[in-house]
């Protein structure tokens, strides 16, 4: 099976080692790049710092984040503060959404959210309507790289996210590729985009760790998928 990983970096190359491994011929070709951006750290306390990505980490660092309590959106960004020597305060979110389930209990007073340019407000909504405070912190935006895949056979599609996944919406069907193509998304949500962009096998595989993506590329091995 081809797989086309379109997640950023380094994801895609820790993603692309984790599929060889289990036989799969990956096309790491990704769809968005990070671009630091140059911005001063709040000069507040905070009683939670939520970091969206391990970018917002490896951003927020250069930016002299200097450290607090912190909660990490997936494995990989816990990961990344561990490697700053930052012990995550919560064990890592699968999402913003379950975020939300976890702080529900005892919602923070003040409430630091690193992240990209964008992106959803589901956390900042819900703190605001809880009477709390939310300070966004942008440390980073994602480009478009518009990879060449023409001639490339592909078998299933892995993204990791809704801006990726719009870039990998222009790029499929300007080559009037095969709607049916297996695609592989994080969340409902994303879900719920593909098919109203028109992809017509869709499978979310709840999360963007490579523990889940491989599970649900097995199991679509398994069952048989090729280009038809």
């Amino acid at each position: 099976m081809r797989v086309w990983l379109t997640r950023t970096e380094p994801g895609a190359t820790r993603q692309a080692g984790a599929l060889a491994k289990h036989g799969f011929d990956v096309l790491k070709a990704p769809a968005l790049g990070i671009e630091p951006l140059q911005a001063t750290a709040p000069d507040e306390r905070f009683d939670v710092a939520v970091f969206v990505s391990e970018h917002a980490v490896s951003c927020a660092a250069a930016n002299g984040w200097g450290g607090g309590p912190a909660m990490p959106v997936g494995t990989a960004t816990a990961r990344a503060l561990r490697a700053l020597g930052v012990k995550p305060g919560w064990p890592p979110q699968d999402n913003a959404q379950a975020v939300v389930e976890t702080l529900a209990p005892s919602p923070p007073a003040r409430t630091l959210i690193v992240k990209g340019i964008g992106g959803r407000t589901t956390l900042q909504d819900w703190l605001t309507a809880q009477g709390r405070t939310a300070v966004e912190w942008d440390v980073y935006r994602r480009i478009r790289l518009d990879p060449a895949i023409s001639g490339e056979d592909i078998d299933a599609i892995v993204t990791g996210s809704g801006d990726g996944l719009r870039v990998v919406e222009q790029l499929w069907f300007a080559e009037r590729r095969d709607a049916r193509v297996a695609l592989l998304v994080p969340s409902e949500r994303v879900a719920d985009l593909a098919k109203a962009m028109g992809f017509e096998r869709v499978v979310v595989t709840h999360g963007a760790g490579s523990s889940a993506v491989v599970e649900a590329l097995l199991k679509l091995r398994e069952g048989g998928c090729g280009s038809d």
